[in-house]
């Protein structure tokens, strides 16, 4: 389940590799700072399927977005 995670930019189609979360989270944060800067980070999460070991993908992937949601706003 580590490498579960990629993170895509909401702004030119770029993607993070597959990782943790955490991986993702901070890839995707410096990919925003350095092409993107004056951008409040965005995109979406993916989940690889079949990586969680049975079903619950789509709630991982909700709780995903709002973890981001929830960075994003706390730094404002």
């Amino acid at each position: 389940m580590a490498d579960s995670y990629r993170y895509r930019c909401g702004e030119c189609g770029h993607h993070t590799s597959w990782g943790s979360e955490s991986q993702g989270e901070n890839a995707i944060e410096a990919h925003y700072r350095s092409r993107h800067p004056a951008v409040v980070p965005g995109g979406m999460v993916e989940f690889r399927k079949g990586s969680s070991g049975g079903g619950g993908g789509g709630c991982l992937l909700a709780l995903g977005i709002l973890v981001i949601i929830l960075i994003i706003a706390s730094r404002h």
